[in-house]
């Protein structure tokens, strides 16, 4: 009961220091969803915030480096993005493959895509637009989470047109979600497997975006997800965070004309 007072009562002070760096808590009109694409509402499409103190507090980390500009890559996701920002596992390969590319770390551990919609709803527009962005999200909607894998789908397109709302010229690689759990048979494979193939469909007609599945390269011949690979399943060891740079940067060097 203690603890949640005191979030109850902190959480004010985190979201003036979010308007302090002029930050709205009203969505832009410019970054909602095309109106042309109406899509039937449910909870993946909807902006919502988290209620958490480090959530907000990571989200005025990272507006306060966006207002610094000098950003040429967004890298949009959950904690599998995140962990790119821990010593133990991505963090080497982070600074070797994308600090070089000017990226700047947009993972939240536990995110779902209508939290990714809400932060990029309260994040600076940069003067000078960022070239690309990755997205991988969608894992935390389904698995576990209570969303179909066509709603989490839809949420993902939904993030998609958010970016390029924002910036028109940006090109945009999204991800299909990493596998989880050790074996093909497992329902949360079947759901990611179901989520991912609705992706190229629904990003087929928006300009500037490719749709990549690194998915396969994580697992063995057999389908089978190594502890090597994913030590908990889910998110990928240091190996597997190098096997995931050196599979898109290639294609993001394209994009950001490097």
């Amino acid at each position: 009961m203690n603890s949640t007072r005191r979030v109850i009562f902190r959480l004010p002070i985190l979201l003036v220091g979010l308007i302090s760096l002029g930050v709205s808590l009203v969505p832009r009109a410019d970054a909602q969803d095309d109106p042309t694409t109406p899509q039937p509402k449910h909870q993946s499409i909807i902006p919502a915030p988290r209620i958490a103190e480090w959530w907000f507090a990571r989200q005025a980390e990272k507006i306060g480096l966006m207002s610094k500009g000098d950003i040429d890559l967004l890298m949009v996701g959950d904690s599998i993005t995140n962990n790119f920002e821990n010593e133990q596992v991505g963090l080497k390969v982070w600074e070797e493959y994308f600090v070089p590319l000017k990226a700047i770390n947009l993972g939240f551990g536990g995110d779902r895509t209508e939290h990714v919609l809400w932060r990029l709803d309260h994040l600076p527009v940069m003067k000078v637009a960022p070239k690309a962005a990755v997205v991988l999200i969608g894992t935390n909607n389904i698995c576990w989470g209570s969303d179909t894998p066509k709603q989490a789908a839809d949420g993902v397109q939904a993030i998609v047109r958010k970016l390029k709302a924002i910036y028109p010229d940006m090109n945009v690689l999204v991800l299909g979600v990493f596998p989880r759990r050790r074996n093909l048979d497992h329902p949360h494979r079947k759901q990611i497997m179901e989520l991912n193939s609705y992706l190229p469909e629904r990003l087929g007609d928006i300009s500037g975006v490719t749709f990549q599945d690194i998915g396969p390269a994580f697992l063995d011949d057999k389908g089978f997800l190594s502890e090597e690979m994913m030590p908990d399943t889910t998110h990928p060891s240091e190996k597997g965070h190098l096997i995931w740079a050196q599979a898109i940067v290639p294609e993001l060097k394209k994009m950001l004309g490097k």
